[in-house]
């Protein structure tokens, strides 16, 4: 351009121009070396079943099963709120301003649906168990909306390993990965049916019926992706429309699927302790505790009680009539709500020369040599172990220090700790809100639109309200 004193290059599309065309904004992408399978599946976990594996364990620890709901509830807060930041306080707050719902219907109706409510509801849950999740954007018959969002279950859900460019094309969905013993005899063997056919360790191209294959947006490059996705679905024949956006928070070293950090409590064992103390103390309980009395009945009770002619003259058969009775009797005269503090006397004979005993009934009581408390101290351990990997604080449960019986359950407890874990949602939350921002670019919402969530916010009586409304 001789006029203007420059030299012009085409290159291709960059990070640097605001759009992301190609690849190019990716980086470099290190080659991952490819395992031989069917489908060419990305094994999640050595047995590509550790979702079902984390589920299936999961599924005898209540404390934990608990947290993770909790954490869940509490990532949804009040729901979502659409609006625009419109500038910085005095504080340095952001000034966020909800949407006008007569000018932004489309939005709102969008995230008001039963459908959206449900997604999140789902999404949320297998955030916070398995730190993956592949919800399903589906398209209208042009390709031009995006007209809702359908969770995929992560325990279904398997990525197709990477091309030579780093970028992963495909998402398979398939009940194969874990269906037999988890779906028919989750926690008894025993429920098995009969003469079913397990899932095979590796699929082959005969079970391809078996696993529905979806397109994967880049989630680095997400409108693009899903732009070129459309344009290739709208020349196909697919009945449904859709692919798959995988979301997922960062863990170190992990290629395809990143790992929560609750699971350190897994790895470590606790998880596993923290299941194996109620079977131990009902084993306990049922056992060893119902034995509390030891009686003693000398053989000398019986002629006694029958006379020696008759007790000598009974045959093995009635004698153990006669003991048996006398036990049922006892029992009876001991045992039920109604005989609680009952007194027991009992007859019996003193020698005069040397003041023995003869022919007495004795009762001493069984001292327990359990070892409940140490059971106990252990379970208290292993819930807070498991209850701190999940960034719960133990006060919002009512759990106290280990081995002290201290409980810090106050208001002013609870409330500082519900604060504190509120604070630190803010950066989790705008994670997962990306499906949320790929429908607002992919349907030109506009791009001033943000998303926040609504929480309630505990404060002290002084105030004059035990909670507030805030956005974050």
């Amino acid at each position: 351009m001789p006029g203007g004193n420059a030299s012009v290059f085409f290159s291709q599309t960059s990070a640097l121009a605001g759009t992301f065309a190609t690849n190019s904004a990716r980086g470099t992408a290190p080659i991952v070396k490819k395992i031989q399978s069917a489908f060419q599946v990305a094994q999640w976990g050595e047995d590509n079943r550790f979702p079902q594996n984390i589920e299936r364990l999961m599924g005898y620890c209540g404390i934990g099963k608990a947290a993770l709901d909790w954490k869940a509830r509490a990532l949804m807060g009040g729901g979502i709120i659409p609006g625009t930041v419109d500038g910085m306080d005095d504080k340095g707050e952001e000034i966020f301003k909800p949407l006008d719902y007569q000018k932004n219907r489309q939005v709102y109706n969008f995230i008001r649906s039963r459908e959206f409510n449900r997604f999140l509801l789902e999404y949320t849950q297998d955030w916070v168990w398995f730190g993956n999740c592949f919800p399903e954007l589906v398209l209208d018959n042009e390709c031009k909306k995006i007209t809702n969002i359908v969770h995929q279950e992560s325990c279904d859900a398997r990525f197709k390993q990477m091309n030579d460019s780093g970028v992963i094309e495909s998402v398979y969905l398939s009940k194969i990965w874990g269906l037999a013993s988890d779906q028919f005899a989750k926690f008894d063997p025993k429920k098995k049916p009969k003469n079913l056919i397990e899932n095979p360790e590796n699929l082959t191209e005969a079970e391809s019926k078996y696993v529905a294959t979806l397109d994967c947006i880049d989630m680095y490059d997400a409108l693009e992706s899903t732009k070129a996705i459309a344009e290739k679905l709208k020349s196909g024949n697919k009945k449904v429309k859709s692919a798959i956006l995988p979301v997922n928070y960062p863990s170190v070293n992990k290629t395809y699927y990143q790992v929560p950090a609750w699971d350190g409590a897994r790895l470590a064992g606790w998880i596993e302790i923290a299941c194996k103390i109620p079977s131990l103390l009902k084993s306990m309980y049922s056992k060893a505790f119902n034995i509390k009395y030891h009686i003693e009945i000398p053989e000398s009770y019986f002629p006694k009680k029958f006379g020696p002619e008759t007790w000598e003259a009974m045959d093995d058969e009635k004698r153990k009539t006669a003991k048996k009775n006398l036990l049922e009797e006892m029992n009876e005269f001991l045992s039920g709500d109604e005989n609680a503090y009952k007194t027991f006397v009992s007859f019996f004979d003193v020698s005069p020369h040397d003041h023995t005993e003869h022919s007495r009934i004795k009762i001493t009581p069984i001292e327990s040599k359990n070892n409940i408390d140490k059971e106990l101290l252990t379970s208290s351990a292993a819930e807070l172990q498991i209850l701190i990997s999940m960034q719960v604080n133990p006060t919002i449960f009512g759990a106290g220090t280990v081995g002290t019986g201290s409980q810090r359950s106050g208001g002013s407890d609870i409330r500082e700790s519900f604060l504190v874990h509120s604070a630190l949602l803010a950066h989790e939350r705008q994670i997962m809100l990306e499906p949320l921002y790929l429908v607002r670019d992919f349907n030109e919402w506009g791009e001033d639109i943000v998303f926040r969530f609504r929480d309630t916010v505990l404060t002290t009586l002084d105030t004059g309200a035990g909670s507030k409304k805030v956005v974050s």
